[in-house]
């Protein structure tokens, strides 16, 4: 490049960093309601897993065993206990996660 499209990207630079100065931090982002629903979803996908996987390891040892019914059953229980334990964890995560938001946002500085 010559000496003058450099020193125009030079000058182009200088102002595109100053702009960025003036303009000031970017606002942190928010997530809206999709949060919830993204949320909701994992916590269905746990359960639904938790039971799938009962259900599953219950029906493979009822086959092996010939006991139809027991293990299925028993297993599907179990796979319920442990999907709504990973969605009490999923929620008391959640809950921290936005405590702390808060008193982050509650510590901050007010932007005027």
């Amino acid at each position: 490049m010559d000496k003058d499209g450099s020193r125009g990207l030079t000058e182009l630079g200088a102002r595109i960093d100053a702009a960025k100065k003036a303009r000031g931090p970017a606002p942190s982002r928010r997530r809206g309601s999709l949060a919830g629903a993204e949320l909701a979803w994992r916590m269905v996908i746990d359960l639904v897993a938790g039971v799938g996987i009962g259900f599953g390891m219950g029906y493979w040892l009822d086959t092996q065993f010939g006991s139809m019914p027991l293990f299925l059953i028993l297993f599907v229980m179990l796979g319920l206990a442990a999907g709504v334990r990973v969605m009490l964890r999923t929620a008391r995560g959640y809950e921290r996660k936005l405590a702390e938001t808060a008193a982050a946002d509650d510590d901050a500085p007010e932007r005027r």
